[in-house]
């Protein structure tokens, strides 16, 4: 299991609801898994451009999505109101610092 980061700002999944209610927004930052499969992880951005990861309350792990499907359904759940949402991809000559990064199951 992957720990939280020490000392660092964190957002958890069960407040995240609450942060975007006052004004934070989500940023989805894609990354390659061991397998070369690209995969996003979740990060709330607050009015000030400062950033915190989302890690999942139950077990501490980094919040991450295995599909930008999963990514659209996470994101319609959190703004029903919106039209769409950005889903950014690794270009080719781009690698991941990721590389040790355990598969976890889907949290959408």
């Amino acid at each position: 299991m992957a720990k939280l980061e020490p000392g660092g700002r964190v957002l958890l999944g069960n407040v995240v609801r609450a942060f975007l209610d006052a004004g934070g927004k989500l940023k989805y930052r894609p990354y390659k898994d061991r397998n070369g499969k690209t995969n996003w992880f979740v990060f709330g951005v607050r009015s000030d451009g400062s950033e915190s990861q989302v890690y999942i309350a139950r077990n501490g792990e980094p919040k991450r999505f295995r599909s930008a499907n999963a990514i659209l359904s996470y994101h319609r759940s959190m703004f029903p109101q919106d039209e769409g949402v950005f889903v950014p991809w690794l270009r080719g000559d781009e690698e991941s610092s990721e590389d040790d990064e355990e598969d976890v199951e889907d949290t959408s």
